[in-house]
């Protein structure tokens, strides 16, 4: 599956090289602003890549397998699995969409006098919303239709495949 959300957001090598360095400065840019206090530290993470390493932000919306939740500054201790869907990331008046395939939101207080509590979100796939092709979504979920179910594993591939790619649409959209 992880490799069908490569086909909806296809990169070439220099855009990836850019991606790569710009990923590099956010990493520096969090690790020197210590003077941050009362903020919520956001960590976004795959294991191909960190979007965010301990980014202040006002709060982060995820798609929780129980519903979806939004958590702040000073929320209640929470560990949550995450299922496909879209993540929402607001700092002030920037609000930022990407999507995820599933993953973990680990919420934890405070470790020091900052105030800051840590939201740290570690997903399979991590894609931002505007890189998505819904028409390429759409074309994968017809060829998941129409393939052959006459194993189980036939079936099993074709429902969880299809309800990965129905979410991939609705977050195109």
């Amino acid at each position: 599956l992880k490799s069908w959300l490569k086909d909806f957001a296809p990169q070439p090598l220099s855009e990836a090289i850019g991606a790569m360095a710009l990923r590099s400065a956010r990493l520096l840019r969090a690790a020197s602003d210590a003077s941050v206090t009362n903020r919520l530290l956001l960590t976004l993470t795959s294991p191909g890549e960190a979007i965010y390493m301990k980014k202040a932000v006002d709060s982060v919306t995820v798609p929780g397998t129980e519903g979806v939740f939004t958590v702040t500054n000073n929320h209640s201790l929470i560990v949550s699995q995450l299922k496909a869907g879209v993540i929402n990331v607001k700092d002030g008046s920037e609000s930022k969409d990407y999507f995820i395939s599933d993953g973990f939101l680990f919420f934890n207080h405070p470790t020091d006098a900052s105030g800051c509590c840590t939201a740290e979100v570690s997903a399979v796939e991590v894609v931002p919303t505007s890189a998505l092709d819904k028409d390429r979504a759409t074309q994968v979920l017809s060829e998941l239709m129409a393939a052959p179910k006459d194993t189980e594993w036939d079936r099993t591939k074709a429902q969880l495949g299809a309800a990965l790619v129905s979410q991939v649409i609705k977050a195109a959209e």
